[in-house]
């Protein structure tokens, strides 16, 4: 082969296109790999939007009213130990002041003892008459002051609100 055929086997097109067609074709992978990268850069902008959208309606939507309610719930928490210790301090002052009043010398007959010895469930089971229940003070019935069961008198120790019952004889 001579010079000018190898020369124009070179230059006449083969050879050229395809060293061109090499060179073309690293640029355009480097092109393509580059869009590549500029496209996952945009997909993981695009995935932190959402997520900080979806972020933003979850809190504004779920975290912010169920921590509102828990405040709100807090609160009537509070209010209502205030109410309750209130509730406590004002039973104690009741429980002192009917332990005072018993040792009242009027305390026979006083109306208001006589309202908190009460029963209903001793009225409910006598049928509603006061006088039945044997209660101190309360005069009716039988001189005795209570039931007279076989010989022997039932009473419980609750009516007599720290005072001593009478004896029985």
């Amino acid at each position: 082969m001579t010079l000018s055929e190898i020369l124009n086997i070179l230059l006449g097109g083969g050879f050229l296109a395809l060293v061109i067609g090499i060179i073309t074709l690293k640029a355009t992978v480097r092109k393509a790999n580059a869009e590549a990268e500029k496209a996952k850069a945009d997909a993981e902008t695009v995935r932190i939007t959402n997520t900080e959208n979806a972020t933003r309606i979850l809190v504004e939507n779920i975290v912010k009213p169920l921590k509102e309610e828990l405040n709100a719930t807090r609160e009537d928490l509070q209010a209502t130990k205030r109410e309750m210790a209130s509730t406590k301090r004002e039973m104690a002052r009741l429980r002192k002041a009917v332990e005072a009043a018993s040792g009242c010398p009027h305390s026979d007959r006083c109306p208001v003892l006589l309202k908190l010895q009460d029963n209903p469930k001793r009225r409910e089971s006598r049928g509603g008459d006061r006088r039945a229940e044997g209660v101190p003070g309360q005069h009716g019935g039988d001189d005795k002051g209570g039931d007279q069961r076989g010989g022997t008198q039932e009473r419980s120790i609750a009516p007599y609100l720290g005072r001593q019952p009478p004896e029985t004889t």
